[in-house]
């Protein structure tokens, strides 16, 4: 018997599951941007950050388990209240990582998960949620926006280096 979505803190055994998901969000991005890193050192290295901001009280991670495998992760970040900002929003929660495998991408796991991550950051005191999405990533902006998410700033970038990215 099929058992069904489950949305749970993330566990050390889950490690596996993580970096398979990591690993496909790097490589989708870095379709589009031509600067994600995607060896598998870089990967597990995206993970043990999430993990270290997790283990010093200022973050968590959830995955999505559907019949005992990791189909989704999130990995949420909670920022010291900022002076520019209202008080009543002060306190920023970052959505840092935000993966669902791709065999079960439109199926409702993200929203899932955002939810979860909402429920998170309200009880850590947070009065806005944050995500990001690289620009051509037209599938992640509609689904950030259907979860209820509106534009909010505008971040640029500029290559320092030599290699930097295709655009």
């Amino acid at each position: 018997m099929a058992k069904p979505l489950v949305i749970r803190p993330y566990e050390p055994a889950d490690r596996e599951g993580a970096i398979a998901l990591v690993e496909q969000l790097n490589r989708y991005e870095d379709a589009i941007s031509g600067d994600r890193a995607t060896s598998h050192e870089a990967i597990e290295a995206c993970l043990e950050s999430d993990i270290a901001v997790e283990r010093d009280g200022h973050g968590t991670i959830y995955v999505a388990e559907d019949n005992c495998k990791i189909i989704g992760m999130m990995a949420l970040r909670l920022d010291a209240p900022v002076p520019y900002l209202r008080r009543e929003v002060a306190r920023v929660c970052w959505i840092s990582e935000l993966v669902v495998d791709k065999e079960a991408r439109g199926t409702g796991v993200g929203r899932a998960l955002v939810q979860e991550g909402e429920r998170w950051a309200r009880r850590a005191g947070a009065g806005r949620m944050m995500i990001g999405a690289i620009v051509g990533n037209d599938r992640a902006l509609a689904a950030y926006e259907a979860y209820g998410f509106k534009p909010s700033i505008i971040e640029l970038a500029k290559n320092l280096s030599h290699g930097g990215a295709k655009r």
